[in-house]
């Protein structure tokens, strides 16, 4: 049964561009902090166009912002940074701080994982700095990137990133550098997504436009993956590792349906939830385990209540209502 939605409108913000990816610092001293990335395709004749230039740009936009929940300060989000980069495709910010600072991770249309350190800015503020960067070979777009560090693990952090040849990039991150350790060809098409799972994270999970889930383990190299779905009936373009738990895994695809499984036996989904829209990104809720965010193509965003699923083998049910589809060109924020 559905839940009524207890959402309200707090805030918009037009970021001009279109909004894709949106991510909270999960450091709880810095829990105050959001980073928005945008992308935008920009067509020949179009005025932005780089002079000069032949064949379509895309640019994008980073945006940071300070975020003051309490009732006398409306509105509540301040913008602090923006910083204008090539389009933007993932967002995802280290789970541990990296020398006593927070870090976000960049996946970006020229190809490049880029690193930002966040800093202190004027007056209190928070602004980003750029760190590292590596780029994932020619003529590719970096599509989507995940941490290994969902358990708070910082001893071996490392980089998965996933992009538009179908292949998968694994990097680790050094002192001075974020270093390749291997590269395979993973999807027939655009490979869609990539992440880690947080209990296990020589345990990787990707999924691309050939409609297939694959799972791969590190340490047996990747020339082949420990096992290939094909539940979803188009391109797999979202995972997320349950970080509350183990061997929970969620998916989400063009097909318009979000999945659970159990990691132990992928032949049969635990669940499959129909949400009107391809489910662009999922994120569980950072700390009730059964609370599950989808981020929706063509239905706005849905929030699934997966207790029953997960327990006896249910449906997981949209405590949201349905919301029209709209070109997103600003950011929301919502209280719950």
């Amino acid at each position: 049964m559905g839940w009524q939605s207890r959402t309200r409108t707090l805030q918009v913000f037009d970021t001009e561009l279109t909004a894709d990816t949106v991510e909270w610092c999960p450091i709880p001293q810095w829990a105050h902090v959001l980073a928005c990335g945008t992308y935008q395709q920009l067509l020949e004749g179009d005025d932005k166009r780089t002079e000069g230039s032949a064949a379509p740009s895309r640019i994008g936009r980073l945006y940071l912002f300070d975020c003051n929940p309490q009732s006398s300060f409306i509105p509540p989000l301040t913008e602090s940074q923006r910083i204008d980069t090539a389009a933007i495709l993932d967002l995802k910010w280290c789970h541990v701080p990296i020398s006593e600072r927070p870090l976000l991770g960049m996946a970006t249309a020229s190809g490049e994982i880029q690193l930002y350190k966040l800093i202190e800015a004027q007056q209190g503020s928070s602004g980003l700095e750029c760190e590292l960067s590596t780029d994932l070979g020619p003529d590719r777009l970096a599509l989507s990137l995940d941490w290994s560090t969902g358990q708070g693990e910082s001893s071996d952090v490392r980089v998965v990133s996933s992009d538009s040849t179908g292949s998968l990039t694994l990097l680790s991150l050094g002192e001075a550098d974020l270093t390749a350790v291997c590269q395979w060809k993973a999807h027939e098409y655009e490979a869609w997504i990539s992440a880690f799972s947080y209990w296990d994270t020589q345990t990787v999970y990707s999924g691309g436009d050939d409609s297939k889930l694959k799972g791969w383990d590190l340490r047996m190299g990747c020339s082949s993956p420990t096992f290939t779905s094909k539940r979803h009936t188009m391109g797999v373009c979202s995972i997320h590792s349950n970080p509350h738990r183990e061997h929970i895994l969620a998916t989400g695809s063009y097909d318009e349906n979000v999945l659970l499984w159990d990691g132990r036996n992928i032949k049969q989904p635990l669940s499959e939830t129909a949400v009107g829209g391809g489910v662009w990104r999922l994120k569980w809720h950072p700390s009730q385990e059964h609370l599950l965010l989808a981020a929706c193509m063509h239905n706005d965003f849905q929030i699934l209540y997966c207790q029953k699923a997960l327990a006896d083998v249910l449906q997981p049910q949209p405590i949201t209502g349905k919301q029209p589809h709209k070109l997103i060109h600003r950011l929301t924020l919502w209280i719950i």
